[in-house]
């Protein structure tokens, strides 16, 4: 019998992994579209998908409950976590999401250069996924920082 229900789960995780992944939109079904439409529509409409992508991936469960009109079942809280994690990642792989300015890059680099390892480690600990590129800009600061302890050292 816990076979059967270790199997049925195990099961139903990877249906609904692969539910998540048909709810993203595709960028080649805006390259599909006939030639009449200009390229000034192509953009509003992937602006508007962007648009309700970051709607969705700021939702939380109780919005969407209300949304639908119904409380849902475990496999739909499931479902629509994984969905939403996977917007996310899109979001960010397609670098659709807010980007980080130079302005915030050279701080983090400052930070990086000031504070080194302490820097680094408090980045990592405390760095929300929005800010997770800019700890590449720490490490660059790290490294300015392990470069100016080591002449230091040999002076």
């Amino acid at each position: 019998m816990k076979t059967q229900k270790l199997l049925f789960t195990i099961l139903s995780v990877f249906i609904l992994n692969l539910n998540a992944h048909t709810a993203l939109p595709s960028s080649a079904s805006s390259k599909s579209k006939t030639e009449s439409t200009t390229n000034l529509q192509q953009s509003k409409e992937e602006e508007l998908r962007v648009a309700q992508m970051k709607l969705f991936v700021g939702m939380s469960l109780k919005d969407y409950e209300q949304l639908k009109g119904k409380k849902l079942n475990f496999l739909e809280r499931v479902s629509f976590k994984l969905s939403q994690r996977r917007m996310k990642q899109m979001l960010m792989h397609y670098d659709y999401g807010d980007s980080p300015t130079t302005l915030q890059k050279i701080s983090w680099f400052f930070k990086g250069l000031l504070f080194g390892p302490l820097a680094l480690l408090v980045a990592y600990i405390f760095a929300r996924d929005e800010e997770r590129e800019l700890i590449k800009w720490i490490w660059f600061g790290f490294i300015g920082f392990a470069a100016i302890v080591v002449i230091a050292l040999l002076l």
